[in-house]
Parts: C-alpha cells; structure tokens; sequence
C-alpha cells in the first residue's frame, strides 16, 4: 500500500504542483485547501503524513497542528510545514511539526525530510527537530 500524504495548502495551483511532484516519487496524495477540510480530511483519510501550510482559511495552519496533535486519532501523523512565512518556526514546532520549510522550497530536500519523519518511530517521544529553512528557489 502506498504512503498517503495530505496536502494543505489555499494556493490550489501550489497544492496541484505538489501532489504531482509527490505522485511522481510514488506517494498518494490527498488534497485539501482550508482548516475544516484539512481537519476532516486528516480524520477521514488518515495520511501517514500531512503537508501543512501555515496560513490557511479557517483559522489556519497551527490551529489545525495543535487540534491534530490533541486528537488521539491523529496524534500519531507527522507534520511538515511549507511556508513562504518565516519566523514561525519555534510556533510550528510548539505545534508539533517535524519540519519547516520555506517556500519555494528544493524538492530533494522535501523528499529527504518526508522520508525522515515517515521513519520517525512514533511510540519514542517526540523531540525537537532539526530546524531546516529553505530559501532556495526550485530547479528549472
């Protein structure tokens, strides 16, 4: 069975970009586009991880990270942050985020960082993350 990953993100065409990106390196995706989407979808779908932007409709990317951290059901799920907004980092990691990284973002590094927090042992506890920001733009 495949790994599936939500995708977060108001930006559909950032969102659209991602999924086919994230489909080409053999995930399945999922996408939604506001924090009542992404809270319900997280519920319904249950990602193995989930991309979160931090600015979102409906109360936004923290509040949707400290409601999925508070919920048994999805506690577990790791957390990635994609952002064009830095100085956040210490809020998203309050929040439970494995990573965060900036938009536009390198891709490898993305992949490096999913395949890290996928084979993060969930039942140690959590720790502070490295903290990674990437400023770089995308390759041509």
């Amino acid at each position: 069975m495949k790994t599936k990953i939500l995708v977060v993100d108001n930006e559909q065409d950032i969102a659209k970009a991602l999924k086919l990106r994230l489909r080409t390196n053999g995930y399945d995706v999922i996408l939604a586009f506001d924090s009542v989407q992404a809270y319900a979808m997280a519920h319904e779908e249950r990602p193995d991880l989930i991309i979160l932007e931090t600015f979102i409709p409906g109360g936004g990317g923290f509040v949707v990270a400290n409601r999925l951290k508070g919920s048994a059901t999805t506690r577990h799920i790791p957390i990635i942050f994609l952002t064009e907004i830095s100085g956040c980092e210490k809020k998203a990691y309050r929040a439970g985020a494995r990573s965060y990284l900036m938009k536009p973002y390198n891709p490898s590094i993305l992949l490096r960082e999913i395949t890290s927090a996928l084979e993060i042992d969930e039942t140690r506890p959590a720790t502070k993350p490295e903290q990674i920001i990437v400023t770089s733009p995308l390759p041509s």
